[in-house]
């Protein structure tokens, strides 16, 4: 995670820092009419950035954090994006502060606690940053932060419940359900979205990228596993179809998967619009190969999930 307080450090940048307040300016000897001009540029009001790069997120969150209150703490989506989670959008800035007075700041949303969540750095720690999210984002965007975070190893799947069951107030069952669902192993949030698109219709849940094969025959990792029922989904994002090594490896680790008794499903994103017709595919297969549980079950939760309201029935 990128250090909040660069906006201290100036490296780079000569006599002047990255980040100023009108006082650290004015105190610099730099004018209000020089903080207009074409060498800064303004992030929240009254905080400017120096030199023509694009502002960071980091820079952003540290820009909100100059001009609130001493212990406010860059929290929820904003904090995920700091952490490496990147799901849902960062802007505006989440900030979590004691007390009861608020302050309105364009391009922030400052949230009022008794407490600040537990933080490093003036950003909440990982967990905290997930659980103030849940209350932002919707199941599948709560899932996938989750997954990021297991597979980057800034929580466990037992930390996370735990924190989850503990968690009270508002966005506590979200919470709770998205951390049931989260799981270690998971390469990207599109295979999160598949994953549950399948498990949310009432499926057989599927392993994440496990090795099949055997000790001495390794065939190779993939997606998502029913080893039960010798199923292989893989998700194809782009870079599969544009690196030519990877789609050549891809091809050789699904034809030696062929051989080796499984059936290989392969999801594209443009497949992904229709959501019903991989449930039905995976469906069709497994009774195929003995599954002998209920169709799928498209509620109204589910469709607001995963279609497009265009697409919806």
């Amino acid at each position: 995670m990128a250090d909040i307080r660069v906006w201290a450090q100036g490296a780079g940048m000569g006599e002047l820092p990255r980040l100023l307040t009108v006082r650290s300016a004015r105190r610099l000897g730099v004018t209000a009419r020089q903080l207009e001009g074409r060498r800064f540029r303004r992030l929240i009001r009254g905080v400017y950035a120096f030199g023509p790069e694009d502002p960071t997120l980091t820079e952003r969150a540290a820009a909100a954090l100059l001009v609130l209150p001493k212990g406010a703490v860059i929290t929820g989506v904003t904090a995920l994006w700091l952490h490496g989670a990147e799901i849902g959008s960062a802007l505006p800035i989440r900030v979590a502060a004691a007390g009861t007075r608020q302050t309105k700041l364009a391009g922030v949303r400052l949230s009022r606690r008794s407490r600040p969540p537990e933080a490093r750095g003036r950003v909440a720690v990982p967990s905290a940053a997930w659980l103030a999210a849940c209350d932002d984002l919707d199941l599948v965007e709560a899932v996938a932060a989750a997954d990021r975070l297991i597979r980057l190893g800034k929580i466990t799947e037992r930390e996370l419940r735990g924190v989850a069951d503990e968690a009270t107030g508002r966005g506590c069952r979200p919470a709770r359900r998205a951390a049931a669902l989260a799981r270690a192993g998971v390469d990207s949030p599109r295979e999160t979205r598949l994953r549950l698109l399948l498990v949310l219709a009432g499926l057989p849940e599927p392993a994440c990228n496990v090795m099949i094969g055997s000790r001495t025959e390794p065939i190779g990792h993939f997606d998502l596993v029913l080893g039960e029922f010798m199923i292989v989904i893989e998700y194809d994002g782009d870079h599969h179809r544009t690196d030519p090594l990877q789609w050549s490896r891809d091809i050789a680790r699904h034809e030696a998967a062929v051989k080796a008794g499984y059936t290989v499903i392969r999801v594209t994103n443009g497949r992904m619009v229709q959501p019903r017709e991989i449930a039905g595919t995976v469906h069709a297969l497994l009774i195929e190969r003995g599954y002998q549980g209920p169709a799928p079950t498209f509620t109204p939760d589910w469709s607001a999930l995963f279609e497009p309201s265009d697409h919806r029935e």
